[in-house]
């Protein structure tokens, strides 16, 4: 029979984070953002808990190394190949680019060859001493990504392992046999149409509240994947006990996303010499995985047993992804003093979260430059 829950489920735009007086804090300088993860496995890694997401848009080389270099974690896509791979890990070690934190990617589909472009990967190029995997799939529902799971466990019985996305709780335990990390979210993200499509779906606040309550009660981790719309949303994920976020479209507007800058024009309403003024806006193309697009690229087309869960976005070009990152680090330590939390791994005890009718004053947004 049909259950209808009737208790009301939120998410980021639904809430805010009430600041606090706090006793140890002067500036957000004194704020640490690195944390120290131990993980289920007994594997441990230190950064902070920001992600980009495994998209080929967004999930490639030069943004991974970025994220890397500032002490922040990465995964690269899936559809890179051993030697793209190799070239990428000998570079960055060229660099003093750290690779502890960097998570290779990996699909359900053919994982015979999965396993061994991992294993390539070892004998190669030395990816021994940070073994970490993403294991990649909109649906954790199924069997066949639970049997992955537990062959990659079995296979790299070192390795930290992060596996999903998942939109519940039932499922976690489940999964933390094998993965250190749950990713948990299905629909939220801004190139997703999962929720439009299938009707399938949970808000993210209530989703992060449920799957990081389930999974540190056994030592499991999770990473909120999807809906981050600003620096903030972040904030809230973390404050909420997610250890991990991952952002996709706040990167994708940037020089260091895939694709080229694409100029439009528009008509404006002012008239000069009789003219109407042309105005010239930047964007970048951004995908979903899922989309008929990406399926196209990377799979042969949609196959006639499948729907697009994904669409093309045209992003607003952002410019360098520089300021992006240290906009995260700035608004994350001062999330952190406005509640009084000296590190990362606080603010879950130090938040007070409300619920509110409406977060931001929008008036003037149409004339922001």
């Amino acid at each position: 029979m049909t259950q209808i829950l009737s208790e009301v489920f939120l998410d980021y735009s639904d809430i805010l984070i009430r600041p606090k007086m706090g006793i140890n804090l002067n500036s957000r300088k004194d704020v640490t953002l690195q944390r120290i993860f131990k993980f289920k496995h007994g594997q441990t890694r230190t950064g902070l808990g920001v992600f980009n997401a495994n998209m080929s848009t967004v999930g490639n080389f030069v943004i991974a190394s970025k994220l890397l270099a500032r002490g922040m974690f990465a995964t690269i896509h899936k559809h890179y190949t051993v030697p793209e791979i190799g070239e990428f890990l000998d570079s960055c070690r060229n660099q003093g680019v750290p690779l502890d934190n960097l998570f290779i990617t990996i699909g359900l589909k053919n994982i015979d060859n999965e396993i061994q472009k991992l294993k390539d990967l070892e004998s190669k190029y030395q990816w021994t001493t940070s073994r970490n995997i993403c294991i990649d799939a909109p649906n954790f529902y199924i069997q066949k990504a639970l049997d992955v799971l537990a062959r990659v466990r079995q296979e790299f019985p070192d390795a930290v392992i992060m596996a999903g996305n998942i939109a519940s709780g039932d499922i976690c335990l489940k999964l933390l046999d094998y993965a250190d990390i749950i990713k948990c979210g299905i629909g939220s993200g801004s190139a997703c149409l999962t929720r439009k499509q299938t009707g399938c779906g949970t808000p993210m606040v209530s989703l992060i509240l449920e799957c990081a309550d389930i999974a540190h009660s056994v030592g499991g981790h999770i990473c909120a994947d999807g809906g981050i719309v600003d620096i903030g949303d972040i904030c809230k994920a973390l404050c909420l006990n997610s250890d991990f976020v991952m952002v996709g479209g706040m990167f994708a507007g940037t020089d260091e996303a895939e694709g080229d800058i694409i100029e439009k024009h528009y008509e404006t309403n002012e008239i000069v010499d009789e003219k109407h003024v042309i105005q010239t806006k930047c964007f970048k193309v951004y995908y979903g995985m899922s989309s008929e697009y990406a399926n196209n690229k990377f799979a042969g087309g949609m196959g006639n047993y499948k729907t697009s869960e994904g669409r093309e976005l045209l992003i607003p070009y952002t410019g360098s992804l520089d300021k992006i990152l240290q906009d995260i680090n700035g608004g994350i330590a001062s999330c952190c003093t406005y509640i009084g939390a000296t590190t990362i791994k606080h603010l879950s005890k130090c938040a007070t979260i409300i619920r509110v009718n409406n977060q931001l004053n929008k008036i003037f947004e149409k004339y922001s430059v």
